[in-house]
């Protein structure tokens, strides 16, 4: 018997987050299929409204219509919360077993806003009888369990199954590597700021920065090349003559960049968000100031036979963490919601 789990969340939009939907989806465990329903859009506020209103009914029709098992919710902060604690409700009344899966790396800072309102609601939504919470790492189900919420379960996110690695004779350990989103919590001020200064040095770093929303730092600074938005296999070509990834973040889930940087052989330095499964494949900064990430950067830089060992290490330091073995993962959580057949 093939059984069905759907998923909620923002599964055609740019991102973390839909990348794993969408690989959840293309990849289900042995003995289930997926099926998603959008609930967010990238683009302007209208896009945003529009894909949320259609998605809420999709999403009230298809439960009653075509029943599935497990309904699986996708769900980061602010906003995101809002829409997908109605969407718990909603799978609540139709006593369909759900699994809310927390991917932001900015739940503890949200959970303390807006006069301790999210705390209250996420405590009171994650303890409901048929609420299954799911986190991205060993961190995160501390803070969780720290909130009263107890039984979470911890599933990793996976690196990409097609990645390729790249030989350190291949890569250029001068070139710097940047990868998200351009909001103040990735960073991109003090990896700018960084390599600004290492140049002024005399060492000839180079930075590459990929992502969406990310014009406010294609102004004409030296050293910094501002890609924007690409497509999977131009992003593959540019992360295959990195030296060194930097995820200078604030906060963090589990970033995938840093999941397939790893796999492909490419170090990475990190701020204290990512620091729970990198392993030897980078060092971890323990500060946000540039001059850290400056004395950081030119320690792993400078030293090639260091470089050359990170670049060693770091498919070592994601062994477990490849598709098949998350599909498995996901396949006994699953199977332990429900119960077999008689």
């Amino acid at each position: 018997m093939v059984r069905r789990v759907l998923h909620i969340g923002p599964s055609e939009t740019r991102g973390g987050m839909g990348s794993s939907i969408r690989r959840m989806c293309k990849n289900p465990p042995e003995g289930w299929q997926a099926d998603s329903i959008p609930t967010h859009a990238d683009g302007n506020i209208l896009n945003i409204l529009n894909a949320w209103r259609m998605g809420r009914r999709k999403f009230t029709r298809s439960i009653r219509e075509n029943v599935p098992d497990i309904i699986h919710i996708h769900t980061a902060t602010r906003f995101s919360w809002v829409r997908k604690r109605s969407c718990i409700h909603i799978a609540q009344r139709s006593g369909i077993p759900t699994i809310v899966h927390l991917h932001s790396g900015d739940f503890d800072r949200f959970s303390k806003s807006w006069f301790g309102w999210p705390e209250r609601s996420i405590c009171k939504e994650l303890q409901r009888a048929t609420v299954y919470p799911v986190v991205l790492t060993q961190q995160w189900k501390n803070w969780i369990e720290e909130c009263g919420v107890r039984g979470a379960q911890v599933m990793p996110h996976p690196y990409r199954s097609d990645i390729l690695q790249t030989p350190s004779e291949k890569r250029d350990r001068y070139r710097l590597l940047m990868v998200g989103r351009g909001s103040k919590s990735k960073g991109h001020h003090i990896a700018i700021s960084a390599v600004n200064r290492l140049r002024k040095l005399g060492v000839d770093v180079q930075l590459d920065i990929v992502g969406p929303s990310c014009e406010e730092f294609s102004r004409n600074i030296s050293g910094v090349n501002v890609h924007g938005w690409v497509e999977q296999k131009q992003l593959e070509i540019i992360s295959a003559r990195a030296g060194v990834l930097l995820v200078p973040s604030t906060h963090e889930g589990m970033p995938l960049v840093v999941l397939d940087a790893l796999a492909s052989g490419l170090p990475c330095l990190v701020s204290t968000t990512s620091a729970e499964f990198i392993g030897e494949g980078g060092r971890v900064v323990n500060s946000l100031e540039p001059t850290e990430w400056i004395n950081a950067i030119q320690s792993i830089i400078e030293d090639e036979e260091e470089w050359k060992r990170m670049c060693n290490k770091a498919p070592i330091a994601v062994q477990g963490l490849d598709s098949e073995s998350d599909r498995f993962r996901w396949g006994q959580l699953y199977n332990s919601i429900i119960k077999p057949d008689p």
